[in-house]
This record gives structure tokens, sequence and C-alpha cells, in this order.
């Protein structure tokens, strides 16, 4: 969650508004979250910068592979496999797809989860 202020605004100010909005959130959308069984995204910020975002209530090995998970989708993103067209569409290899199929059809979301069953155990052997 992202908040802007329109100039200055002290610390604990800050600090104080983004307690109170993650209060909110799990007041008002504690079932969300686990409705819609989203573990972590990542946002195409452009200029090849990307945000990862995690529900960081999973268990540790959890997160280590949702971040795993999305790291593919940035290196998709990186190589050009994938593009995000409009808000409603994907292209993955340069095919075009809509961004509402079912998930576990669509094929960069495979990619991913074969990638990262493979990554997670290359990364507990590595450390």
């Amino acid at each position: 969650m992202i908040i802007e202020f329109k100039g200055h605004a002290k610390k604990a100010i800050k600090e104080e508004v983004e307690l109170a909005a993650w209060f909110v959130k799990d007041e008002l959308m504690k079932n969300l979250r686990k409705n819609e069984g989203i573990h972590g995204d990542v946002l195409d910020e452009e200029d090849r910068e990307y945000t990862i975002r995690v529900d960081s209530s999973q268990a540790r090995k959890e997160i280590i592979s949702t971040i795993i998970h999305e790291m593919v989708h940035v290196y998709q993103y990186v190589t050009g496999k994938m593009k995000q067209k409009w808000v409603h569409e994907v292209v993955f290899e340069k095919k075009v797809y809509p961004w509402d199929m079912e998930y576990q059809e669509r094929p960069w979301e495979i990619e991913a989860h074969t990638f990262e069953k493979d990554l997670y155990a290359k990364f507990y052997k590595y450390i």
C-alpha cells in the first residue's frame, strides 16, 4: 500500500496514517486475502524497475517460494517473454492472452511454477 502526501508531513503523522490504513485493511478486508489466495505479485514499473509484493503472513518457506515465483515473472518481463498489454491482456511468447483467463491455464504462471520448484530446491542447496 502506498500513501502519498501532498506537501510536507511529519514522520510521526506518516507513521500513524500508515498504521491506520493497515488497521482498516485488517479489519475490513481480512477475509479477502484468504479468499483470493494471492501470496504475492510483481508490478512492472517500467524502465526495468519492478515492485514485488508478498503476503508476510505466510510461513518463512512460503515467503521464499513466493519471492522466487515472482522473480521468475521479473525474468519474463526483462527478457521480453511477457508484456502487459493494456489492462486486460498479456502477451506471452508473442501470443495475446486475456488477463482474466483461469490462473492454472496461464502459460506465464505454468512456467513460473515450474521454475519456482527447481529454483527453490537449488536455493536451499546453495545456502
